[in-house]
């Protein structure tokens, strides 16, 4: 004959150090799996890319001015406001290329300013030490030149 079930040992009290890590089930009384777990919910993410073409930057050649510095003969009218009444002509230059007629007044360098204003604007061939040594050495030539090519570019559309 069998001999008779003993009963499982008893627990011994755990110590409190002991209590932090004890078995959720008593030894021996494991709970049966009869099944697998369910798989976790599936989590689907959706992600747009949104790609922006960087615009291209094609630059023209740039040009020669209509004129040269001394080209002061081919337009008579911008030559006589010039040599007459320079400041006059400057503060029309000046609103022409929307900076105001209070410009040349407010600011010292505005001969200087709007030819370099004109040039970028225009893609006109130059430097900036080009534009600067010409204001200096012959401000009303620089002056007449302006005028002579707002009118250009006014007349070219």
């Amino acid at each position: 004959m069998d001999p008779p079930p003993t009963a499982p040992p008893t627990a011994q009290p755990y110590s409190p150090e002991q209590a932090m890590y004890r078995p959720a089930y008593p030894p021996g009384q494991y709970p049966v799996v009869t099944q697998q777990p369910a798989p976790y919910a599936q989590q689907t993410t959706n992600t747009t890319v949104v790609v922006n073409q960087q615009p291209v930057v094609v630059q023209k050649a740039q040009r020669n001015w209509s004129t040269g510095l001394c080209g002061c003969f081919e337009d008579c009218g911008s030559l006589c406001r010039g040599i007459f009444c320079p400041f006059f002509l400057l503060t029309d230059v000046s609103s022409r290329m929307g900076e105001g007629c209070c410009f040349p007044c407010c600011c010292p360098g505005a001969l200087l300013g709007l030819r370099i204003k004109l040039r970028v604007q225009q893609n006109i061939q130059g430097t900036l030490f080009d534009d600067y040594c010409k204001v200096e050495c012959c401000p009303l030539c620089v002056l007449c030149q302006l005028a002579r090519e707002r009118n250009h570019v006014e007349r070219r559309g």
